[in-house]
């Protein structure tokens, strides 16, 4: 399945210029997004028509009587509320940030590659409708990417939906709002005033606005580097519109951003083990320019093409059913919030697909795999054999590497990555490893067990290393489970499928799907194992075959989420029948590090991460093993007993005897041996 993509390097335009200050200041007629009329609406008209909405005032009066405050009052929380959410625009501010943005940029990147050809396509359609860029959202440079390509190419800045961790910053909240941000409350808890106001801006921003709006459908920054399960809330508010007949129609233009290096590695890394995420200041932001003296390599961002509301749901919706009363009244009926999942997962395998395989993501599923798992360290040269060889395979799989000399992009991984990776004397790669102290951390907000300083700096360069193999987790990940199960004994498909469905919707979470059942996905892993000579059929039975190097490879980078699946169930059968989440993830850390220290066998560190843990969580409250409630501002569990304990003996069925009772085949001193 070859791909040809092209791609445009944005920063050689910049590189060429005599002056970055006559590029960010030319003169600028944008595209917007929907033209409704002569006049353009400011970011104070949007206020005012939130503030006089029938369904605001509506509200008001409401409170007013109940509560006995005075409308005016309740008028001046609204406008407050406003002023907390609402954007702005300031072109003198977006221009001098361009223009310290090109100067960063030109330091630390080689370059920012887009494929233009499709931004272009983009732009000439737009003007008929609301239109919606969904980028991927791997870290804090998403924002900030967005707007800097559409200044480039001149589409109107879009209004960016940024959470309120920025809005506390000083000076940072407002240079955000200024340049286009407009604000959200993560918890809205029982002020209906807040939550009704916001979602009264977006549909104001949505059915009466003319800019592009920017909003990421996984809520947060995945720490994994992976994609997240959707969150539904603003999808819901931008789909009203539409609902309502107050557009003609919705474009969703799904968008994955690549980055060879992320700025915040180091960070997630910390946070997947537990160290509570520091909170976001404006002094933490300027002792992080020390990374202009660093090298991040390329960002790849891929514009895919604009999904269509109207052709998407097609005859399933009937925006009739709102004609029978007062727009205002009205909200979302249950069967219109039946189908956001299918739009919502639409769009993030769309954002999967159109990523870009960084070179850097090859090297890294190489290199977990040799460090952890194999005898002998690699040189440059197997290295370098290695990942033209796995590039082919994603390859086939649907993937994409932007790379016209392997040789040299691996030479750069060693540049961009040099705290991370490095060749030693014996010109073998290992894994650099540095000492990790804490410090005080308050325990009041770990989410988990403080895992030991030794426990931290043996983990924290393999979590930071696996980071950059889960990108490319999504082209394995079905192929892995059927090698999986067929790793016990062959079968024929339908005692396969059986398998295949019960383990894929274990993992649903950690590897997304909206149907863990669709034969469609099976037949095509199934297809593609084959065809990879992974799998063969005989005699209507299936069974491994002989491509052991790629069959270890692909088992081996799953073996980690398994190792933490079967530790949440174990864990989850010692505790009592009502338990706290906090436990729960404090018992499974404890357990895996236990393991980890005393060497008798390999536990990928990654398997610590509360990320996963998090999932596997989840995953049994999807299929009813546990119940989740909230009570006293605690995460609760109810464990099903008979239910734990009938999946347990299911999992442990499929899963090969190494996972259960060894982990891996291979002593850890290996794997310490190569820090």
């Amino acid at each position: 399945m070859s791909i040809v993509r092209e791609y445009d390097n944005f920063l050689d335009l910049r590189r060429q210029e005599t002056s970055n200050f006559l590029w960010i200041s030319k003169r600028w007629d944008p595209k917007i997004a929907f033209r409704q009329g002569q006049s353009r609406p400011s970011p104070q008209f949007h206020k005012e028509a939130v503030l006089n909405s029938p369904k605001i005032q509506e509200l008001i009066e409401q409170i007013s009587s109940r509560s006995n405050i005075s409308k005016s009052v309740l008028e001046h929380q609204v406008q407050d509320i406003l002023d907390e959410i609402g954007y702005e625009k300031k072109f003198k501010i977006i221009r001098w940030l361009g223009l310290m943005l090109t100067k960063i940029c030109l330091t630390v990147l080689s370059g920012i590659y887009i494929n233009v050809e499709q931004v272009e396509q983009i732009k000439n359609q737009m003007g008929h409708c609301p239109v919606i860029f969904v980028p991927t959202h791997r870290s804090y440079g998403d924002f900030i990417m967005m707007s800097y390509i559409t200044f480039q190419y001149d589409i109107e800045i879009p209004a960016i939906a940024a959470g309120m961790d920025f809005h506390g910053m000083w000076g940072m909240g407002t240079l955000l709002r200024d340049t286009g941000a407009f604000f959200m409350r993560r918890t809205y808890n029982d002020d209906h005033l807040y939550w009704t106001t916001f979602r009264q801006y977006v549909y104001q921003l949505v059915s009466k606005g003319d800019l592009p709006i920017e909003f990421f459908i996984e809520g947060t920054r995945s720490r994994s580097n992976k994609s997240l399960s959707p969150k539904y809330g603003l999808l819901t508010m931008v789909l009203k519109a539409f609902f309502f007949s107050q557009v003609p129609d919705i474009h969703f233009v799904p968008i994955g951003v690549s980055y060879d290096r992320i700025l915040e590695e180091n960070l997630f890394a910390f946070e997947l083990l537990g160290v509570p995420k520091p909170k976001e200041s404006t002094s933490g932001f300027f002792k992080s320019m020390k990374i202009l003296k660093e090298s991040f390599g390329n960002i790849y961002v891929h514009m895919d093409k604009p999904i269509s509301v109207k052709q998407f749901f097609g005859n399933k919706v009937d925006r009739s059913v709102h004609n029978l009363g007062a727009l205002h009244q009205q909200e979302v009926t249950d069967e219109e919030k039946k189908l956001l999942p299918s739009l919502a997962y639409e769009i993030l395998n769309r954002q999967q697909k159109v990523l870009v395989t960084t070179v850097f993501n090859l090297v890294s599923l190489i290199l977990n795999n040799n460090l952890v798992y194999e005898k002998d360290l690699l040189t440059l040269e197997e290295l370098t054999k290695d990942v033209q060889w796995i590039r082919e395979t994603v390859r086939f799989l649907g993937g994409f590497t932007h790379s016209t000399n392997i040789e040299r992009s691996i030479n750069d991984c060693f540049n961009t990555h040099k705290n991370l990776i490095r060749i030693n004397r014996n010109k073998k790669i290992k894994i650099v490893s540095n000492k990790i102290s804490h410090g005080e951390i308050n325990h009041k907000k770990l989410k988990g067990h403080l895992l030991s300083d030794e426990t931290m700096t043996y983990s924290v360069p393999f979590v930071t290393l696996q980071i950059y193999v889960n990108p490319v987790l999504h082209y394995f990940v079905d192929i892995n489970i059927i090698l999986v199960i067929l790793s016990s004994k062959s079968m024929n498909e339908d005692e396969l499928f059986e398998n295949y469905h019960f383990l894929r919707s274990l993992f649903a979470r950690e590897f997304i799907t909206l149907a863990p059942k669709d034969k469609t996905v099976f037949n095509t892993a199934l297809n593609n194992a084959i065809s990879l000579n992974l799998v063969s059929l005989t005699n209507g039975s299936y069974q491994l075959e002989n491509n052991e190097k790629l069959r270890y490879l692909i088992v081996n980078t799953f073996n980690a989420f398994y190792v933490s699946f079967l530790t949440t169930l174990i864990v989850l059968e010692g505790l009592p029948d009502v338990t706290d989440e906090k436990s729960i993830l404090t018992n499974a850390q404890k357990l895996l590090e236990n393991s980890i220290e005393k060497k008798k066998d390999i536990i990928h560190p990654y398997s610590l991460n509360l990320d996963t843990l998090g999932n596997c969580l989840n995953s049994l409250v999807d299929e009813r093993i546990i119940q989740k409630t909230r009570r006293n501002n605690k995460t609760l569990y109810e464990i099903y007993r008979s239910k734990l304990m009938e999946i347990k003996e299911h999992f442990v069925r499929i899963i090969p005897k190494y996972y259960v009772e060894e982990s891996c085949q291979i002593t850890s001193n290996r794997l310490q041996n190569k820090l």
